[in-house]
């Protein structure tokens, strides 16, 4: 019994102690006042500040908050931005409404802390719950919403930067395998820019956004003709692998060739010649060893021009002035392919992007949707934006085209990439 009378005794002191010394705390905070106003005695702002450090010390959220603002405009002491934030915190923490307003300015200032407009943002609307007329806190949340919308709007337009962002699928695809080439540096003809980062990058959509594992990806930067050849060879071993159930994506940024015998078209290795076809891997010769592998389906994309136009416009040195209008070859089995440009247009550079515009509109609407789209939608969207800005960029047409197998022409439009 002795024991719980000790104890309600020493609570109801430690009450009465707790109330003198916020008392004694709040004599100080107005003492202070009066030295900061100069209200009935000479204005001393050192000795404000010394009360309010006072009282501060003694847990007042308002002197704490006086303190903070002495430090943060030099008022009897000297300016320390750090000091200021320190205490405006302490006030804060308290749910002081002036404390919040203040720790808010700081968030959205960057002053004394990194710049955080959610935070801000938060502490703000926390005032405006228990005050909503509160005018600092008002003014503030309009200027914090403004400057989170700029940022909604700059982040939203980075994220357009198909570099940036890349999808990440949630499990591993098994069964398909992609043949990934860039060629960019010529040892005879102009360097066609972008292809590297154009086939790096869409790499990077493959083994992300479609969940393929690397070691299913054959990614050649500045390929010869073996090394077209002997990457064809090895995606129908590939596929044999997965007993004609599996998925192959054959991509290639490089310089494409007409022949201008016979008006059909050619893939330009890096150590051929645009002057001789011989040198070159033939399209036809690309879609028969494609068209005869067992898969469940194959797609090609192809960001080149087959008119013996360069990239960045004009033609390649060893072809004829004008483009040539080269014949199309139509695959065979269950080959979709996608090409950059129609026969006698260039398939231009997209330079603010540095790509292909093909392969970046590409990467986009595979950004855009997850790699969730079907081939009919890629097709259309391709088709409109990159008509739209060959136009706008270089007032010259360039049209994708979608040029299926016979055995899928009813049903392409439906199929997806993954």
């Amino acid at each position: 019994m002795m024991k719980r009378v000790f104890c309600l005794l020493f609570l109801l002191a430690s009450m009465m102690l707790s109330y003198a010394q916020k008392a004694e705390a709040v004599k100080l905070y107005q003492e202070g006042r009066r030295y900061e106003k100069g209200k009935g005695v000479e204005e001393n702002r050192e000795k404000a500040a010394s009360l309010y450090q006072k009282a501060a010390e003694m847990g007042l959220d308002s002197a704490q908050c006086a303190l903070g603002s002495c430090y943060e405009y030099g008022k009897g002491v000297n300016i320390d931005i750090n000091k200021a934030v320190e205490w405006y915190r302490k006030a804060a923490a308290q749910n002081y409404n002036r404390g919040m307003v203040e720790m808010g300015v700081c968030y959205y200032e960057g002053k004394g802390v990194p710049q955080n407009y959610e935070r801000a943002k938060e502490l703000i609307e926390q005032v405006l719950k228990k005050n909503p007329k509160h005018k600092g806190a008002n003014i503030y949340l309009q200027r914090v919403k403004k400057r989170l919308e700029e940022q909604h709007r700059l982040q939203t337009a980075m994220a357009a930067n198909v570099d940036k962002g890349i999808p990440v699928a949630e499990s591993y695809d098994m069964n398909t395998f992609a043949v990934i080439i860039g060629n960019e540096e010529y040892a005879e003809d102009a360097a066609v820019p972008y292809a590297e980062n154009d086939a790096k990058i869409f790499k990077e959509y493959v083994q992300r956004t479609f969940g393929v594992p690397e070691n299913q990806i054959n990614y050649i930067t500045n390929a010869g003709l073996n090394k077209i050849r002997t990457s064809v060879r090895w995606l129908a071993k590939a596929m044999e692998v997965t007993g004609g159930k599996g998925k192959a994506i054959f991509y290639y940024a490089g310089h494409g060739i007409p022949n201008e015998a016979n008006q059909s078209s050619c893939l330009l290795p890096v150590d051929g010649v645009s002057g001789d076809v011989e040198s070159a891997y033939p399209l036809s010769r690309l879609y028969q060893e494609l068209g005869n592998i067992p898969a469940q389906q194959i797609m090609v994309f192809l960001d080149a021009s087959f008119s013996g136009a360069k990239r960045e416009g004009g033609m390649l040195t060893s072809a004829r002035g004008v483009a040539v209008k080269a014949k199309s070859v139509t695959p065979k089995g269950n080959l979709v392919v996608f090409t950059a440009s129609q026969d006698d247009e260039t398939a231009f550079a997209y330079k603010s992007q540095q790509h292909g515009m093909f392969t970046y509109y590409l990467l986009k609407k595979l950004q855009e949707t997850k790699g969730e789209t079907t081939l009919g939608a890629l097709s259309d969207y391709l088709t409109t934006e990159v008509k739209r800005q060959a136009f706008e960029e270089n007032n010259k047409t360039q049209t994708p085209t979608v040029i299926p197998s016979q055995a899928l022409t009813s049903n392409w439009q439906t199929m997806k990439l993954r």
